[in-house]
């Protein structure tokens, strides 16, 4: 599941479920930063988990902020306008759970997010501008887009989920220049797992073997959608 991102100056710290092969697990990882606004003003990260970075951007990067075919439902917290540097390609999560995760995201105190959500039966919901970061695989929330997916981690992902995945992706080819291609480190490009980041991204084993082993299978789905 998504990991949250810590903030520079101690007001609290936190206890959130984050995910692994084998369930949810409680972790406490960082600080936060309330911003003083009221709602919809949400809270601002100041600085990386790796270490303090350049600014965030402020000028929107090309492309489309949100995906036509998804089911658009912005949160007003959990993630930093304009955060995003670079979009190296897609990061695939599971839910550890199930049902829609705006409600949890929303949730000022669970300080995680992601950019996409996907139902076992395909249903595809947005939460977080493509230009904007999402809070959902620590040091490499800057560069990359995330999707979460219903279920668990020793369930496969169901051929519907595979569909709406792969056509995120499609979506991110045409709009962001993702290759079509599997990325195996942080330093790559395209369709990465939560798990290829170690220790910098949480040390996660999500989305666990079964799903990380269809991200092939995604990007099959995708080429058919775009033949070359």
């Amino acid at each position: 599941m998504s990991h949250r991102k810590p903030k520079a100056r101690l007001v609290s710290r936190r206890t959130v479920m984050v995910c692994t092969s084998g369930g949810l697990i409680a972790t406490a990882l960082g600080v936060v930063v309330d911003s003083g606004g009221g709602p919809g003003a949400g809270r601002t990260e100041t600085q990386d988990e790796s270490g303090a970075g350049p600014p965030a951007e402020t000028t929107p990067e090309p492309g489309q902020a949100w995906m036509p075919d998804a089911t658009r439902k912005p949160l007003a917290v959990n993630f930093t306008p304009g955060g995003i540097r670079e979009k190296r390609g897609l990061v695939l999560h599971v839910q550890e759970g199930e049902n829609s995760l705006h409600d949890r995201f929303s949730d000022p105190a669970v300080e995680c997010s992601s950019h996409f959500w996907v139902s076992q039966s395909g249903e595809i919901e947005q939460y977080v501008s493509a230009h904007d970061r999402a809070w959902a695989q620590s040091a490499g929330n800057p560069s990359w887009l995330s999707v979460e997916t219903s279920g668990f981690a020793h369930r496969p992902l169901t051929a519907q989920q595979v569909h709406s995945v792969a056509r995120i992706y499609a979506w991110g080819m045409a709009q962001h220049g993702w290759p079509l291609e599997l990325a195996s480190t942080p330093l790559g490009r395209g369709f990465g797992i939560h798990s290829m980041g170690g220790r910098d991204w949480g040390g996660h084993s999500c989305p666990g073997p079964l799903r990380s082993a269809q991200t092939g299978e995604i990007l099959g789905a995708v080429r058919g959608m775009n033949p070359r």
